[in-house]
């Protein structure tokens, strides 16, 4: 009998953190991922053959961050793009725009649930040829349910590709 009475404030001070804040457990995340062939962005000037001499941008995805929480019957999810942008000589200006999006996969279908896109600017200090920086953090909201759970999605990124920008980047292969 002593031994169950001195468990007693222990299971008290147990049982005090369940039902709380659910939001300071850890919830599962669908995992990001660069979409290989959206990964480069590569520009050259209007109307010239694409060499060296006309290149003015070649852009890179290098990474992708974020994390999430829980909202009511959906994950939360917050994330950001890495750029690195090297600048050609054909490049004029000192301020680049990087149009990208997000993907939601359905994983059961492969159905795209939905797309949103984005658009960020790098600023090229002066001399620079190469600059890095972090898009915005952008949120998105993924249903959860009896039927629905994280694993159930893929979460991809990629640039906002024209159809001749795509096709060079399946030509040459992811880099």
């Amino acid at each position: 009998m002593r031994f169950g009475l001195a468990m007693v404030p222990g299971l008290l001070i147990l049982l005090a953190g369940c039902g709380g804040d659910a939001t300071r457990y850890p919830i599962a995340c669908p995992r990001p991922a660069i979409l290989g062939e959206g990964a480069d962005l590569t520009r050259y000037r209007a109307g010239a053959p694409e060499d060296l001499t006309s290149l003015e941008t070649d852009a890179k995805l290098v990474q992708v961050q974020g994390g999430c929480g829980r909202g009511r019957n959906a994950i939360e999810m917050r994330l950001a793009v890495g750029f690195t942008v090297d600048r050609g000589p054909a490049y004029r200006g000192r301020e680049v725009p990087l149009p990208w999006f997000v993907a939601v996969v359905d994983n059961r279908t492969q159905r795209v649930l939905t797309e949103q896109g984005f658009q960020d600017f790098l600023v090229f200090n002066p001399n620079e040829t190469r600059a890095s920086g972090m898009s915005q953090s952008v949120d998105i909201t993924l249903p959860v349910g009896d039927d629905r759970r994280a694993q159930d999605y893929t979460v991809y990124v990629s640039f906002r590709l024209n159809q001749e920008q795509l096709a060079m980047n399946r030509r040459r292969g992811v880099r």
